[in-house]
Formats: C-alpha cells, structure tokens, sequence
C-alpha cells in the first residue's frame, strides 16, 4: 500500500479548483457517515479532489491495458479512511491489474499446458445431442459457470468421471473456451503433460517454483485426464501440494477422470501413497461429483480395411 498524498501529481496540486465543504460531501458520502467537521474537509482539499477524479476514472474503467490513469497510478485503487481526526487515503492494486497479472503468468506457460490447436473446436454448441438431453443439470451447471464466473470468486469445481468417450473433455473444454472468451484467466492441463513439464524443467536444472506457483494459484484450474498419469512418490508429492493449496484457496479446480473419486490412484485395494487419502478426502470436498455414461462416441464412426 501506498500514502495517497505521494501520488498526486505537484503541478496538479497547485491547480487546484476551490470547493465549499459541502460540494465534498455531496461528492463523498462517506464524509456525512463520519460527522467530518468543515475544517478537516477544506484542510484536504487536494487528497479528496484526487480521490473524486481517481474514483471516476475506475467508474469507466475498461481494463487495466486502458488503464485512464497516469505514472504509478496505473493499476491501483484507492480508498479514504478517517484515522482519528485526520483524513487519509491508501492505494492498493486493482482487480483488473490483478487480472491482467494472471493472464500474464497463465500465458507464459500456455505452451506447455497440454493445450492443443484443435482444443478449441469443443464448444457448448457442439456439444452431443444425446447426451445434452441425458444430462441438462450437468450441462446447465457448466454453462451456467462459464458464462457468469468472475476472477476472484470463491466456490466449488467439478469432478467429472465415467468411461472414455462420452463427452467429459468436451464438456471441460467448452467451459474453459468460453471463460477464456470472456477474458477470464484460467488455465488448461493435461494430467500426464503437467508432470511431463515438471520433470523437463527439473532435468534441465530450471527453478519449478514458477511452475507450481501458477498451478496454485490460476483462478481456476481444469485438470483433464485426471489420475491416468504415471503415478509415483514425485508427482503425488507435487499433485498433493497443488490441490492442497486451492483447497484451503477455494480456487475452483476442475477434474476429468475415467476414476470414480474413492478409486484415484488405487492399485490392487491399496492406494499408492499416504497423501492419497487426504487428497482424495479434499478433491470430494472441493468439488461437485457428476457421473457420466453411454456408449464410447469415438468408436461410433471406425472404419476396417478388413
């Protein structure tokens, strides 16, 4: 955070317009709810003239690349606040700053997400009619967080599971295609490529705390293929902490897996490792369960040479 009287501009300082206390208080509301005196408003002139004109210009805000304000304004937000008889503003970063942050970091490593070209040709438009019919509360649900999700909204992902070939990676995808429309961070994995880009960034003596960072951290995270991977002591130990983290975050995180939740990384009636149990115990709690079924799409349309 940052004093409020370190950003105003000196040349705009001594321009300043001369106002009555009550044009401030009809400016700013907040003045009357804290029985302000005429003395203390007239006294902060400039830093109430400088809170009105940055309040406006985040009023119209249109994202922080058409950020109106300017130097180091740029990306902040501000806020009065009366400390005992003085009047005083701090700055803090904006959510559009903020944002635009996320999609940098998420960005970055888009390449080595598992996202293919043809990834996006999955849409809620294309989506099976039969199972459109068979399942509109699972799809309505999607539809519904795709299109009104907001960055920094807390809540639950999805866990969806059944057999390969009825729709679980086109429903995700169609989600992560819309949100992504809408310009809202998130990030697309491949179970097996996101310990495949682990462990080339290791052998190649790299920092992974970048990686796991935005593993952590993407404001919601969609993990295909989940529980498929070569599982082993490193990537349970990795998975553990990612999921351990959006869990306590309540970042939605949402899963594709042909597991069922208690069958996840379970080898003949014993799981493989002790983080198993409580990972599993934070995937049924940190998001909705839904099952789906049918006939496997992709062998509808084989041909044979034969």
């Amino acid at each position: 955070m940052q004093h409020i009287r370190d950003v105003i501009p000196p040349n705009w300082r001594q321009k300043l317009p001369n106002h009555d206390a009550a044009y401030f208080r009809k400016q700013i509301p907040e003045l009357a709810a804290w029985d302000v005196s005429d003395d203390v408003i007239l006294r902060n002139q400039a830093l109430l003239l400088t809170h009105i004109r940055q309040r406006d210009i985040c009023a119209h805000c249109q994202g922080f690349s058409n950020c109106g304000k300017e130097g180091d304004m740029k990306g902040f937000t501000q806020s009065l606040a009366l400390q005992g008889r003085q009047l005083t503003a701090v700055v803090s970063r904006c959510q559009p700053y903020q944002e635009a942050q996320m999609q940098a970091r998420v960005k970055r490593i888009s390449a080595f997400s598992g996202a293919l070209p043809e990834d996006r040709t999955f849409q809620f438009s294309n989506f099976p009619e039969e199972q459109r019919k068979k399942y509109p509360r699972l799809l309505a649900y999607a539809e519904r967080f795709a299109e009104t999700w907001q960055t920094g909204a807390k809540g639950s992902g999805l866990y969806l599971f059944g057999p390969p070939g009825v729709g679980k990676t086109h429903l995700m995808l169609a989600v992560v295609n819309r949100l992504q429309d809408r310009g809202v961070p998130c990030l697309f994995v491949r179970s097996d490529s996101l310990f495949d880009r682990m462990r080339h960034v290791i052998a190649e003596g790299g920092d992974l705390e970048p990686l796991m960072e935005v593993y952590t951290t993407a404001p919601v995270l969609f993990i295909d293929e989940f529980a498929q991977e070569r599982a082993n002591e490193f990537t349970l130990d990795k998975l553990f902490r990612i999921i351990n983290h959006r869990f306590h975050a309540k970042l939605p995180t949402w899963f594709t897996s042909n597991f069922a939740p208690p069958d996840v990384y379970r080898r003949n009636g014993a799981d493989l490792q002790d983080t198993v149990g409580p990972l599993r115990s934070r995937i049924m709690q940190m998001a909705k369960l839904a099952k789906m079924d049918g006939p496997d799409a992709r062998q509808r349309n084989l041909q044979s040479l034969t």
